[in-house]
């Protein structure tokens, strides 16, 4: 008796820790993964929003503008225009895919028909399972998982849903993009602000105004007049 109790303990623990494992590398990759996209992230925006540079550079070193109300009027309706300059063909793929997708609606009468199906969709495309019958086996065991399906090309009407998934996800997701480098350059163009037209001299390199090293040599030559009052 006492065996056995000690048997039933021995296997609760060796697939407790197994579950805890495998729990803590899934948190370890979880982080990881959020923290390299993160990083991405950022340096994406910061490229995108170098393009403010791009925009403002020539007007600031020929000295058109030399005012803060200038400069931000200026970068801001230059971001504007190439916000909406970028985003005509993402929202023109975006309405070619609703326009196809109206149309073949249209044809098949099948307006609740998901475009994401295994059968008439996109996820025909991939393996798809059946998880009415799942079962749980400890510690990390599963059963009664069906396959439902195995890619497969539609070549009836329905591969249509394929181009209107198509059109519409590409204009969707570069229309973010240029969202993001919209936000990005904003973020850029309040930066660049309290940098070029700062007051505090904290932010100013005093070396770029005055050579310093001419001035000191210039105070230490003894043939120059000096001012005694």
């Amino acid at each position: 008796m006492i065996l056995t109790n000690i048997n039933i303990l021995n296997k609760f623990f060796d697939s407790t820790w197994k579950v805890v494992l495998v729990l803590l590398i899934i948190i370890i990759a979880f982080f990881a993964l959020f923290g390299l996209i993160g990083t991405l992230i950022e340096k994406v925006m910061y490229i995108q929003g170098k393009k403010v540079d791009k925009f403002m550079s020539p007007l600031i070193l020929s000295g058109l503008v030399n005012d803060e109300k200038d400069f931000i009027k200026i970068s801001k309706r230059k971001s504007t225009l190439y916000f909406v300059k970028t985003s005509i063909i993402p929202i023109l793929l975006i309405l070619i895919g609703l326009l196809i997708f109206i149309i073949y609606h249209s044809i098949d009468n099948e307006w609740n028909e998901s475009i994401f199906n295994d059968q008439t969709g996109i996820g025909t495309l991939f393996f798809t399972w059946d998880f009415s019958e799942f079962s749980y086996v400890p510690p990390l065991g599963f059963a009664n998982i069906k396959l439902q399906n195995t890619p497969h090309f539609l070549t009836s009407i329905e591969c249509l849903n394929y181009f209107i998934f198509l059109f519409i996800f590409t204009g969707l997701v570069w229309y973010l993009i240029n969202v993001q480098a919209y936000i990005s350059r904003a973020i850029r163009i309040n930066k660049l602000k309290n940098k070029i037209f700062s007051k505090d001299l904290d932010n100013v390199d005093l070396s770029t105004l005055f050579d310093l090293d001419k001035l000191n040599d210039n105070s230490n030559n003894p043939n120059l007049p000096s001012n005694t009052n």
